[in-house]
């Protein structure tokens, strides 16, 4: 069972994505804030994907994409962005630490899927 790591600091969108990934087959861990996000990859080196909100205090969703991929446990991470934004000036600078996917919201379950399913394959 592949495990992805979720962080949003809305608490409805972390439900929303646990449901669907966990339907299909995924473990979930969650977490509202950057920090939590860190502790998680400094304690468990089996999480295969991260998908993070890019607007979160303190930390934006791309400097905790920068964090986690520079640590041992989260360096082979495929990092999803999930944002309102659609600046390509923040879509170049995620491209640039490493993120994979950029998931534009409001999304729906179908775009959720396909875009886990295309860089991990099925949970």
């Amino acid at each position: 069972m592949k495990e992805i790591l979720l962080c949003d600091d809305a608490p409805m969108v972390l439900k929303f994505m646990e449901m669907i990934l966990q339907e299909e087959g995924y473990k979930v861990t969650k977490t509202s804030n950057p920090e939590e996000a860190l502790l998680q990859i400094a304690q468990n080196p089996n999480f295969a994907m991260g998908i993070f909100d890019i607007n979160m205090p303190k930390k934006n969703g791309i400097e905790l994409s920068r964090e986690v991929l520079a640590h041992p446990n989260g360096k082979n991470l495929k990092i999803v962005i999930v944002s309102t934004e659609t600046s390509e000036h923040l879509k170049s600078e995620a491209k640039a630490v490493g993120v994979k996917a950029w998931l534009t919201k409001p999304y729906n379950e179908e775009d959720l899927l396909e875009v886990v399913n295309r860089l991990i394959g099925g949970g």
